[in-house]
């Protein structure tokens, strides 16, 4: 008699399995996300890229003295920024998710993508949310006119496979990967069995064919990307396009990348003909305008392997509530509200009493301890109405006891800074031997304290 099958649930949320349903996930806390899933009897080999274990013969190993990199290989997307997100171009065989807020203008950077790579040979673009038709209209908007961009409206993750193995295309886009189905699963397309068991097969099939494959992945309410513990593990690139749908500039990161740096970035502004890159970051994070005013100072963050300038705004005024309030924009609020403290303990300023509201301009967030000295000092700046001069710059973590900590990668903060015309920064103490002498333009003041900076 044959052993009756168990039901089996999965969370929809965190893709844990349990063997009992509950409307809370013991795992990630989410409500109401999880659901029934069939348990197919074949198992992961359902895949047409493998084999059965029996039938499969073990690839030779290899020294890896011996392997030959394709790193010289490379595709460029034509955007230079874009190219070194990804590390210096797209890598054959590699599997990149890139995700994003519904609207943000993931689908138009793709059509982008495609229209500068359509030159070199096939691409092939994969939509199971708009038609044909619907693609074209953007297309004759963006003026995308190829005949190498070839249209699909297939959502079968196994059919789609055998299509990239007979075109044999440049470069491959699925728009999205929550609409692409296995056949052999009954589930709903975007549950996470569909995700896990589609996203392998593009992940084998991309190893196989050495093709790269693009997915078009949704982002939840909570800011990540839909099925994110089964999507970010299995593929080798993952990017965010952040930015607000009624903004003109949208932000690309990379938060993973197995061929590249971490955290860099690439700026694009949304135009009537599509995305054009933006390759003068000053303008957008720093104020054109040259005139001093109170609670501005300047600074630089890493992000990824390049330093960006960048300018800290604070505003601090008399509270009219009961309660004093800190907000911030594109920095941590807990770092605002550990800084007021500090400056309120040691150099005496009465925060309490007042609202203090900081801001990091142009739209960048940011979340890093070497922007202390700077969102201390336009505190003070704003509180004193003390205008800080636009030649001054500021790096440097604060500690609780109101001590200027070291920060890494000094020099090329410093060499971003004095690129923008910055004659005076000031830096921690512990940083000072290891750029002495080396930026004779700029004047390198050592700070072991907050007060010293003279507010």
């Amino acid at each position: 008699m044959a052993k009756k099958q168990l039901p089996q649930y999965q969370c929809k949320s965190c893709g844990d399995s349990f063997s009992r349903w509950a409307g809370k996930c013991p795992s990630c806390g989410e409500w109401n996300q999880i659901e029934e899933v069939t348990n197919t009897s074949s198992g992961r080999f359902d895949s047409p890229t493998q084999q059965k274990p029996k039938d499969r013969k073990y690839t030779d190993p290899k020294s890896i003295g011996s392997v030959v990199s394709d790193a010289h290989i490379r595709t460029s997307t034509g955007f230079s920024e874009l190219d070194l997100v990804l590390g210096g171009g797209i890598v054959p065989g590699s599997l990149v998710l890139v995700g994003g807020e519904p609207g943000v203008g993931k689908s138009t950077l793709v059509l982008e993508i495609a229209k500068n790579i359509a030159g070199e040979g096939k691409v092939l673009y994969i939509s199971g949310e708009e038609s044909a038709s619907q693609i074209g209209l953007r297309a004759k908007r963006m003026g995308v006119h190829s005949d190498n961009i070839l249209l699909s409206s297939e959502v079968y993750a196994e059919n789609i496979s055998q299509m990239i193995s007979d075109l044999n295309p440049k470069v491959v886009f699925i728009d999205s990967i929550q609409t692409i189905l296995k056949e052999s699963l009954v589930n709903q397309a975007g549950t996470i069995t569909q995700l896990r068991e589609s996203s392998q097969i593009f992940l084998e099939t991309a190893k196989r064919t050495s093709v790269p494959i693009f997915l078009i992945g949704h982002i939840t309410k909570e800011g990540q990307i839909a099925g994110p513990k089964v999507l970010e593990h299995l593929v080798d690139t993952v990017l965010y396009f952040e930015g607000d749908r009624f903004n003109y500039y949208r932000i690309l990161r990379a938060v993973k990348n197995r061929f590249g740096a971490v955290g860099d970035t690439a700026i694009f502004e949304m135009v009537f003909g599509g995305l054009k890159e933006v390759l003068d970051r000053h303008r957008l994070f720093i104020s054109p305008e040259s005139e001093e005013r109170s609670g501005s100072v300047l600074s630089s963050v890493m992000e990824g392997s390049r330093a960006i300038s960048v300018e800290v705004q604070a505003l601090v005024t008399k509270s009219s509530y009961g309660q004093a309030r800190r907000m911030a924009e594109g920095l941590d609020n807990r770092r605002v509200i550990l800084l007021s403290a500090v400056l309120e303990k040691y150099l005496g300023f009465p925060l309490s009493e007042s609202d203090i509201f900081s801001n990091l301009a142009g739209g960048l967030s940011i979340d890093e301890p070497s922007l202390d000295l700077a969102i201390a000092a336009s505190i003070a700046s704003s509180f004193k109405d003390k205008p800080v001069a636009r030649e001054i710059g500021f790096l440097g973590e604060v500690g609780l006891s109101g001590e200027v900590r070291s920060v890494g990668q000094i020099s090329l903060r410093l060499k971003e800074l004095a690129g923008i015309g910055i004659s005076k920064v000031y830096i921690p103490q512990g940083n000072f031997k290891e750029v002495e002498g080396v930026f004779p333009s700029l004047e390198l003041t050592p700070v072991k304290h907050l007060q010293e900076l003279g507010f």
